[in-house]
């Protein structure tokens, strides 16, 4: 088997289970066929495309799935909870299957899972086979409406002389409909020791299903037309039917799909071949809400590798600009100026543009805990709806990736902590359903993510009973909201009064801190008692660049970033006090924070040791507030962010490097790092 198909496999096989969970999450108690025949073909796409790899174990167990979706289809089933719960085991089994195979493993669809959808089915659906005349019924009225095709593909013997390669026409096709059934013919294979590796001896049937005009398939061939022959006929039934595969032996993967590349010229009673992978977005598209518009748009797969290398170029290109700029500026002559000027907006527009190409709906990481909230939902038998908006909203890939784990605790918080029970919201007045919100929206060039329910909130003295017990603050000391609920982002910090599977075991708020601020982000709470808390992640939209404030200490230029900052002040002597154990606190209005000497913690040479003489940055952290001292304050400026780890080693307190107009280099301080070294007991 080609590992380029495999890889397709693979990388459509993530597309297609989403598809797949967040349907079969819609179908629940649903009576809309649109929404059953969406979840159908998905499945019935999932089956065929394991099938041309030889992954008979996943073939079997999604054939299962289809079927319990056609009884579904009929009227014959309701989607019910139990239903829909037993369907989403299998899909979580299939999505373990999928990773076996990805490992180079042979693995078996469980036999409690087959047992339950077999269950499900009864005895007598059970016995039929995968393509019965009312298996094909339910497939062709799950994709009725559209134009059925039936095309031939025979190319010159020299084509891959010029380059292309048929695999790839293929490969368009399934971007433009559904491959029903893709026949490889081998008839014009010569003998072995007559065999040239740069003919091409196979030819190719295939039949489609698609909602495109005829012309639309035939722009694929429009450089193959001449020297080739391309016959394409619109039919109007299915593609002809042929007695069941004979299963194939059992060997590694790798060997399976080997063996099912070679198929045999159509036969009476041949083998039926498999058909091709290919995309869904028949799926896709149907399962988004009713009155959702969808632009559909052109797309292609690039891998992060090279969008990575890209933006790693922009950013050289715009430190070139830049000294440029600094090199020309004081030039009497005006067309150099203007010329710089004009280079200096086209880099910043490639830049901009290169960065969205980085970007992504948080749809994708959003939806996956509609699951999350209905198995927390279950577990803990309460009943809580996930309302999600803004789910359009774009941030950095690498934001989305690390942003998932944070959001989950903090919506098992909400679903444990937050919302009663159905009878305790039902004695309060309160509907028995709870509510979780998920939300994103933009606000001030940061992206913000807001988790918040309609439970009984935050108690606020608890919260402050519970850091007293632990020394984190003095008894009577009088602290608002958010300096209380500051305390909850604490290690260990815990006010459950038992521990559960949930939560209770006081790691889930202090994950939540670290990891955002590692993104260079920041977390607020608001609660009101009985009304429920928000928890509020702000983020800034890529970590290819910082927005960044230039401070100077000795001949050292270092960078702080701009969302951490609060203010500057050049403090007094009497606002400057020193405490037990030789650490250092600046009074603002009243208020007494730690210092942070940046020439003490970096070991960096300066005459400017006296406070007084020197500037302090006030900056804010999840847990707290502190200064730090510099010499200077040169000014703000975009920075783009070099790993400091790649290309040098990683340094505690740093995150990262970016190189001034001026060629030097300044390094990122990690505002999180910065802490935990100043800090540290």
């Amino acid at each position: 088997m080609d590992d380029k198909l495999l890889e397709i496999f693979f990388e459509e096989s993530q597309e297609i289970l989403e598809s797949l969970e967040s349907g079969l999450l819609d179908l629940e108690g649903s009576q809309d066929p649109d929404e059953i025949n969406a979840v159908f073909r998905a499945a019935h796409t999932m089956k065929g495309n394991a099938g041309i790899v030889g992954f008979d174990q996943v073939v079997d167990l999604t054939h299962l799935m289809e079927s319990i979706l056609d009884e579904m289809r009929k009227g014959r089933m309701e989607p019910d909870a139990e239903a829909v719960g037993i369907l989403l085991s299998a899909l979580d089994a299939l999505k373990v299957m999928i990773s076996g195979y990805l490992a180079g493993e042979s693995p078996l669809a469980p036999r409690e899972i087959k047992d339950a959808l077999s269950g499900l089915l009864g005895p007598d659906q059970t016995q039929q086979e995968p393509q019965d005349a009312q298996q094909e019924e339910a497939i062709q009225e799950a994709y009725a409406g559209q134009r059925h095709y039936h095309i031939k593909m025979r190319f010159d013997p020299t084509i891959f002389v010029t380059g292309t390669d048929p695999l790839q026409l293929i490969l368009e096709l399934a971007e433009l409909g559904e491959l029903e059934k893709v026949v490889c013919h081998t008839d014009g294979l010569p003998p072995f020791d007559e065999l040239n590796i740069d003919d091409l001896y196979l030819w190719w049937e295939i039949w489609m299903v698609s909602d495109h005009e005829p012309g639309i398939l035939e722009n694929v061939f429009i450089f193959v037309k001449d020297g080739n022959e391309i016959e394409m006929t619109e039919i109007f039934e299915p593609p002809p039917k042929q007695a069941a595969p004979t299963p194939p032996p059992k060997p590694q993967p790798r060997a399976e799909a080997q063996k099912s590349v070679t198929t045999k010229p159509p036969q009476p009673k041949a083998p039926e071949p498999k058909p091709k992978p290919q995309k869904v977005p028949k799926a896709s598209k149907a399962l988004v809400p009713a009155g959702k518009t969808v632009t559909h748009a052109a797309t292609i797969r690039v891998e992060t590798d090279k969008l990575d290398k890209l933006v790693n170029l922009v950013g050289e290109l715009v430190i070139g600009v830049a000294r440029v700029n600094q090199i020309s500026e004081g030039d009497s002559n005006s067309e150099m100026a203007s010329a710089v000027e004009a280079l200096d907006h086209i880099s910043r527009d490639l830049q901009e543009q290169v960065m969205r190409v980085r970007m992504i709906p948080v749809e994708g990481t959003f939806n996956r805990f509609q699951r999350v909230v209905r198995d927390l939902a279950s577990e803990m038998g309460k009943k809580i709806h996930l309302e999600m908006s803004g789910t359009e909203t774009e941030l950095d890939k690498n934001v989305i990736e690390q942003i998932a784990d944070p959001l989950k605790h903090l919506i098992r918080n909400s679903a444990d902590h937050g919302l009663e029970t159905p009878q305790e919201r039902a004695a309060l007045g309160k509907p028995e359903t709870g509510t979780i919100w998920l939300r994103a929206y933009q606000q001030e060039g940061k992206i913000i993510i807001e988790v918040a329910d309609d439970g009984r909130g935050i108690d606020k003295n608890k919260v402050v009973n519970k850091a007293i017990e632990r020394g984190l603050c003095s008894p009577g000391a009088q602290l608002g909201d958010s300096e209380a609920f500051a305390f909850m982002f604490q290690p260990g910090f815990s006010t459950a009064e038992k521990v559960t599977e949930v939560s209770g075991r006081g790691v889930g708020l202090d994950v939540v801190r670290q990891n955002i601020e590692e993104l260079r982000g920041s977390v607020d709470v608001e609660s009101a008692p009985g009304k429920g808390s928000t928890f509020r992640i702000k983020l800034p939209l890529t970590l290819a660049i910082i927005d960044g404030m230039t401070v100077r200490v000795g001949e050292d230029i270092l960078t702080l970033p701009m969302l951490s900052i609060l203010e500057s002040m050049r403090p007094k002597n009497e606002e400057i006090s020193t405490v037990e154990g030789g650490g250092e606190l600046i009074s603002v209005r009243g208020e007494y924070l730690p210092l942070i000497r940046l020439y003490k913690i970096f070991n960096l040479p300066t005459d400017r040791t006296d406070p007084t003489n020197a500037l302090v940055v006030i900056i804010e952290s999840v847990s707290k507030r502190f200064g730090i001292l510099v010499d200077d304050i040169l000014g703000e400026q975009q920075a783009v962010i070099k790993s400091l780890e790649q290309n040098y080693k990683k340094v505690p307190g740093v995150a990262g490097a970016t190189i001034l107009g001026d060629g030097r280099v300044s390094l990122i301080l990690d505002i999180h790092g910065l802490e935990k070294l100043a800090f540290a007991d």
